[in-house]
């Protein structure tokens, strides 16, 4: 697991440096502090690096991929500020969000640039054609996974669109269909990407989609565990947070609900439907998770998606790539950050 960390550090400071040179285009001395800080906040750079590991596992080198790499990336980042201005979030990898920092106009306006320069990288990319129809795909199954992952949260908004259209309930169909969205599509995209980037054939882009959509599921529940019980220094989000932000598209809080007896259902939804729930009641609620079992058949889940995962690389020439996107993988469903 180490090798696999400090892989994503060495590759995450390439990627780094590609990005920040495209968010620098256009943008005047004092507007690049607003756009660089996401990226520079950090992150584990996952998606940069299926991209360039599928990139190398099909055939081609890190060089051919690093761009588009870095398109990938900037996506993620695109969709991070924007998603903490609809979360009303503060604090993201134990730092400020952009809007909480600069404020929402110049969140707004960053998440803008950002898209710009999504452009420009693909533009700069192999098969740009491609690329721009893979990522603007994306993108919209992104949006689709945002708007759905508002509206189940359990608190009337006051907005009309929200409030007619809000789930009161929510299946694990209705479920996967939001994480499928909002996290599956962009890891999938990255994982096709690289093999664009090789000029590989289309039975290995199919291999790589099919990697990308488990592995991204997998990614989104093991998050979904780490949102209401991992350490908050760790995480460098609040403790609980799924359950401040009333939100019930989480895989232990669905898992739960179909297990706990009626006296600890109704507890945990009233965390849930609290308009500003108080420590006491998210403390309560995640002991209740906790004892419930949810966390534990949802790990078992993840690991099981991400051996179907794994089965997909066998038709790559590089082995050797795949070793690491073997090892990747397992990181995305063990990680305690």
């Amino acid at each position: 697991m180490s090798d696999i960390i400090r892989a994503l550090g060495e590759l995450g400071n390439r990627v780094d440096a590609r990005m920040l040179e495209l968010l620098a285009v256009g943008a005047s001395k004092s507007f690049q502090e607003v756009v660089f800080h996401q990226v520079k906040a950090g992150g584990k750079r996952i998606r940069p690096a299926l991209t360039v590991l599928f990139c190398e596992a099909a055939g081609g080198q890190e060089k051919d991929a690093l761009t588009a790499a870095a398109a990938i990336e900037l996506v993620h980042n695109y969709s991070l500020i924007l998603d903490d201005i609809i979360d009303d979030a503060d604090l993201r990898r134990n730092v400020p969000t952009t809007w909480k920092k600069f404020g929402l106009s110049f969140g707004i306006l960053a998440s803008t640039h950002y898209r710009e320069a999504i452009e420009e990288a693909i533009l700069q990319s192999p098969d740009p054609l491609t690329i721009s129809r893979l990522i603007a795909d994306g993108i919209r199954e992104l949006i689709e996974g945002e708007r759905l992952d508002v509206l189940f949260e359990q608190i009337p908004k006051n907005v009309e669109y929200v409030d007619r259209h809000r789930y009161r309930e929510i299946t694990r169909s209705d479920y996967e269909t939001m994480i499928g969205g909002k996290t599956a599509s962009l890891i999938r995209t990255a994982c096709e990407v690289g093999v664009v980037c090789a000029h590989g054939s289309e039975a290995l882009r199919k291999a790589a989609r099919e990697f990308g959509w488990k592995a991204g599921i997998a990614f989104q529940m093991a998050d979904d565990v780490l949102d209401l019980f991992a350490a908050e220094e760790e995480l460098g989000k609040k403790v609980g947070k799924d359950i401040y932000e009333h939100k019930l598209g989480n895989a232990v809080i669905l898992q739960a609900l179909e297990r706990l007896p009626a006296p600890d259902r109704k507890s945990l939804l009233e965390a849930l439907h609290a308009s500003q729930p108080t420590e006491k009641q998210v403390t309560k609620a995640i002991a209740v998770l906790r004892d419930s079992g949810a966390a534990d058949q949802v790990k078992k889940n993840t690991e099981q998606l991400v051996n179907e995962a794994r089965q997909a690389l066998s038709r790559f020439p590089n082995q050797k790539a795949c070793k690491l996107l073997e090892g990747l993988v397992t990181f995305i469903s063990q990680r305690t950050f």
